[in-house]
């Protein structure tokens, strides 16, 4: 960890010290999606059934009933049972508008009738190959989409025009900024339209966006039959200045999460005794990667269960350089997964604020030692294998603070052997991340040569604390110097 500490010349020699760290880099959040879930109904502090339609059918009374109504951070773990809600629910309070209520782990929501409609769901819609129209006894979809399904009638929703995207980037960069961050990489760009979402991220940083933008496009927009023009590809990044706005690379989805039990699992899950699910067989997962190494990208993948992260590893195993590729989340690891990670030598991210925001949901879906040992953050270090600190923002607040509180005290339920120092948990959120970002010579430190990216501290920095001051490129962007 660097801490830089000093005693402050305008103070009039009063014994009152400055505290300045690196600015913070969010290496795997979603900035886009994050600056419109800020207009969004949130429902994270709903722990009911009831809860959770109470508050929608409140908020949707002020709803102009033009659109779709979207609610975030919905939980079916927080319930009795852990049911979920089902469209008949939603009904209730709409069947003519379009209602969605997304997971709180972005993998899985509920619709209801009008919004299946709107996405031309209907009883002989079959499954998307990796995902699932949850169906009642009588074959019918009840409104619950795992996976795919989701993402299909997600992208069914009116798409944000471009000033909407470049206004949203700006909402979510000065967001970030007042928690420390000055850089943060987006984890699935192309969510709507690859083309228009590059050149609103360009707009955004060319706007004064108070965080340097890095971009994860998913890979089938650059390498599949829906690809955009390579040539349109390139005039796009050519466009951005690299210091500000750069893309980094390639996003590949092995697996789901675990609240949604979608994660490919060696084990079971409790509450529905399946094993999760891969988003692509195993050997399209292969042939994918093979494919992004070759065409010269870094990869990215996300997986979580421990059966989907042995195949990533397969297939980063026959890249000429696993280094240049990256792992994320992999959240179930055995110590024999740890070692072979170790001797990959590709990098992880880990999302330490997990433990601390969805608990209850690991606890009810998973046996109680894979549960407490999950996001083995002492075990990674100890073995040597590269590590950033990242939220997945907007699945959590994305405070960087709130992460390492996680990371050094493990919240009860987990294994505190795990725990991590301050200093270690510091330096995972900073210099970790430009390591993430392949700019660890750019990035993440206070040395001659460095951007000159910090925060400011009035107190000794810690969980808790709030910079008074970010700078980015030397430039303040968030507080001030008074």
């Amino acid at each position: 960890m660097q801490v830089f500490a000093k005693n402050d010349p305008r103070l009039d020699n009063k014994k009152t010290k400055t505290y300045l760290l690196p600015g913070f880099i969010d290496a795997h959040c979603h900035i886009l999606p994050s600056g419109l879930d800020l207009l969004k109904c949130n429902l994270r502090t709903c722990t009911s059934k009831d809860e959770v339609l109470e508050k929608v059918a409140d908020e949707f009374g002020n709803h102009n009933k033009e659109g779709w109504f979207h609610a975030t951070q919905y939980d079916q773990t927080k319930f009795e049972g852990a049911h979920h809600i089902t469209r008949h629910d939603l009904d209730k309070i709409s069947d003519s508008t379009p209602i969605l209520l997304r997971h709180s782990n972005g993998h899985a929501s509920v619709a209801n009738s009008a919004a299946l409609r709107a996405a031309g769901v209907t009883r002989e819609t079959p499954d998307p190959e990796g995902g699932e129209f949850v169906r009642d006894a009588a074959g019918e979809p009840n409104g619950v989409l795992l996976e795919k399904a989701h993402e299909f009638v997600t992208s069914s929703a009116p798409a944000p025009t471009t000033e909407q995207m470049v206004e949203a980037i700006l909402r979510a960069g000065e967001s970030m900024s007042s928690f420390g961050i000055t850089t943060a990489t987006d984890m699935m760009t192309g969510r709507w339209n690859l083309a228009q979402e590059l050149e609103a991220y360009r707009l955004a940083s060319e706007r004064g966006c108070k965080i340097r933008l890095r971009l994860y496009v998913q890979w089938a927009d650059v390498l599949s039959s829906r690809a955009i023009d390579p040539a349109l590809f390139e005039e796009l990044q050519s466009a951005m200045d690299p210091t500000k706005c750069k893309v980094l690379g390639l996003k590949v989805f092995a697996d789901g999460a675990i609240g949604s039990a979608t994660a490919a699992i060696k084990s079971k899950f409790l509450t529905t005794g399946g094993q999760g699910q891969l988003i692509y067989p195993e050997e399209k997962l292969a042939e994918i990667i093979a494919k992004i190494d070759a065409a010269g990208y870094s990869c990215a993948v996300h997986t979580i269960g421990d059966y989907s992260t042995d195949l990533v590893m397969d297939a980063y195993e026959k890249t000429d350089d696993p280094k240049r590729h990256r792992i994320e989340h992999a959240m179930i690891l055995s110590e024999a997964q740890i070692e072979r990670m170790a001797r990959l030598g590709s990098h992880l991210t880990v999302q330490p604020e997990f433990l601390m925001r969805f608990g209850h949901a690991y606890r009810v879906q998973l046996e109680p030692e894979i549960a407490a040992n999950l996001k083995p953050v002492r075990s990674l270090l100890d073995a040597g294998i590269p590590l950033s600190f990242n939220s997945d923002r907007p699945i959590v607040p994305g405070n960087p603070w709130d992460g390492i509180a996680a990371a050094i005290q493990r919240p009860e339920g987990f294994n505190p052997a795990e725990n991590i120092t301050l200093e270690e948990a510091i330096g995972l959120y900073t210099h970790g991340g430009a390591q993430a970002n392949f700019e660890p010579e750019f990035v993440g430190k206070l040395e001659p040569g460095f951007a000159a990216d910090h925060q400011v501290y009035n107190e000794k920095p810690h969980p808790g604390a709030t910079p008074s001051a970010v700078f980015m490129d030397g430039k303040l962007v968030q507080g001030s110097t008074d």
